[in-house]
């Protein structure tokens, strides 16, 4: 049980770190315009993307990049919708 406990707060933190890193990538790219009350939603969205995948069924070695890269994605999707919302143009 304690394994499990450890696994699962490991995925969470790769799924925030991926959340982090496509924040960074957004602020990068607009020159620090992504504000700081992304990074939240960015971070909410990066755990969220990757709880998506396993409870879709996709478990395995297969599933577990899936899931990091769903976790990016969606977080570089809620970023950049962000960024445009509040500027009005892209990066």
């Amino acid at each position: 049980m304690l394994f499990d406990a450890v696994f699962v707060g490991l995925f969470v933190l790769g799924w925030l770190a991926c959340g982090l890193l496509a924040w960074l990538a957004g602020s990068v790219a607009t020159r620090g315009n992504a504000g700081l009350a992304t990074l939240p939603l960015a971070a909410l969205a990066g755990v969220t993307g990757g709880l998506i995948v396993p409870f879709a069924g996709f478990t395995g070695g297969g599933g577990l990049a899936a899931s990091f890269a769903a976790a990016a994605s969606l977080a570089g999707l809620v970023t950049f919708a962000r960024i445009i919302s509040r500027t009005g143009r892209g990066p």
